[in-house]
Formats: structure tokens, C-alpha cells, sequence
């Protein structure tokens, strides 16, 4: 199953997790590496595009997106019940359920639900997981924002 990743050029080979594990994220208490995906690349360019600060400078050919393989197999589809029951900013109860599913380890990636677009779905990987080595980064190829993207009020 393919998924994909948008990152700077720099970093977009690095698999790790490093990156969510010193910062944390919405699925993931700091300290802990994922790897974050997506199912599409336009939800890879949403998801990037809604963490940037208000005021930033993004350049031309700076970013990459890469596909990665991932055995279908091992995917953990995580069902709406096992959610709590309103998307909040308090992203604990998120994290005890990717710590339970880091636990458990049968599966190397688990699907969550995009907080940002409804009925779409991002993949987080496990790094550390035995499957990790079945996981290929398939290509990397240049991506860029459009800037018509950028100064528009979506929604007030």
C-alpha cells in the first residue's frame, strides 16, 4: 500500500520518526518516534500546510514528497469507536491510544482519521517495529506549494 510523506528536501529520506519524537504530535507524545503519512499527497499538503506558522517564507524547490510502500498487512485500521468522542486540542487521549498500539506491536502502521479532512486518513509507521524493514521508500520527487495557496482567508 502506498502512502506519502512532504517534507524539506533534507529530510525527507529520514524514516526514523525522529522529527515527531522531539517535537511530539497529535497522534504522538514527545519522545516517542512515528512516522507521520498520509494517504493521498493532497492531504500530505494540507496537513503540512495547517501546521506552518502565520507568517512564513516557503521556497521554491525546497520540498520533496516521497511514497512509501507499506506492507497492507501489518495496518492497523483504528474504527471510530475506539475514538473519543469529539475531535479536541487535547491530544492525550490520542496518545495513550498510539502508546497502546506501540505496546501491542503487531502492527507496523496504524490509520487514523485526518483532523483536518473528514473521510481521509493518515498512516502512522512504527520505526521501531520488526516489519520496518519490509517498508520502502519507493521515490522522492520535488513538490511545491502553489502560492495562490498562501494570503487567502479560508474561513473567518
Amino acid at each position: 500500500m502506498l502512502v506519502y510523506r512532504i517534507a524539506q528536501n533534507e529530510y525527507v529520506r529520514d524514516l526514523s520518526g525522529y522529527g515527531a519524537k522531539l517535537n511530539g504530535g497529535r497522534w504522538n507524545r514527545e519522545g516517542t518516534a512515528v512516522l507521520y503519512t498520509g494517504s493521498t499527497i493532497a492531504l500530505c499538503a494540507w496537513e503540512y500546510w495547517v501546521h506552518l506558522p502565520e507568517t512564513v517564507t516557503l521556497k521554491q524547490n525546497a520540498f520533496a514528497v516521497a511514497t512509501i510502500d507499506i506492507p497492507t498487512s501489518s495496518v492497523y485500521v483504528l474504527i471510530d469507536n475506539e475514538l473519543p468522542e469529539q475531535r479536541t486540542n487535547d491530544s492525550s487521549q490520542l496518545h495513550a491510544i498510539t502508546d497502546e498500539w506501540l505496546r501491542q506491536n503487531e502492527h507496523v502502521a496504524m490509520r487514523v482519521p485526518s483532523a483536518i479532512i473528514q473521510h481521509e486518513y493518515n498512516y502512522l509507521i512504527n520505526p521501531s517495529h520488526s516489519l520496518f524493514s519490509e517498508i520502502t521508500l519507493k521515490s522522492v520527487n520535488p513538490f511545491s506549494f502553489d502560492k495562490r495557496a498562501f494570503g487567502k482567508v479560508l474561513l473567518t
